[in-house]
Order: C-alpha cells, then structure tokens, then sequence
C-alpha cells in the first residue's frame, strides 16, 4: 500500500523533536546540572568526529542548533 506523505507534518515533527532536545540542554545547563563548557566541548568533538562518515551535512543541523543554543545568553528569569 502507496501513501504520501505530509512533508509538513513530517517537518513539523521533527522540529518539535529537536526543539525539545534544545530546550532540556539549555534547562539542565542553566540549573548546574551539567557545566556549559564541558558540554560543549563534548558536542563539538561529537559532531567533528560524526561529520566525516555523513555524506548530507543537514543530518548535523540539530546539533549545531543544540550547540548555538546552549552558547546563547541564559533566558532572563525575572519575576513579575
């Protein structure tokens, strides 16, 4: 049986994947759990050695966001 699929969809799931990959990297880093620098360090060394066996370099495209995120300034958490 032949379906098509939704690439919408399909896109949207993933982003909402990786978004909340994203966001629970930013938390435990912004709450001590785990030190900002040596995590990155690690996900660099990560991807460097994952990046030359990947023939389509999009396939890095969440981890370079994980990445770019954890370097971003810590959210504000001002209480109103």
């Amino acid at each position: 049986m032949e379906k098509d699929i939704d690439v919408q969809a399909l896109s949207a799931a993933i982003a909402g994947f990786l978004a909340c990959h994203v966001l629970t990297c930013r938390f435990l880093v912004q709450e001590g759990v785990v030190e900002k620098d040596r995590f990155t360090s690690y996900l660099e060394a990560a991807m460097a050695e994952m990046a030359p066996g990947i023939e389509d370099k999009r396939t890095l495209f969440g981890l370079r966001q994980l990445i770019t995120a954890l370097r971003a300034p810590p959210a504000s958490t001002a209480v109103q």
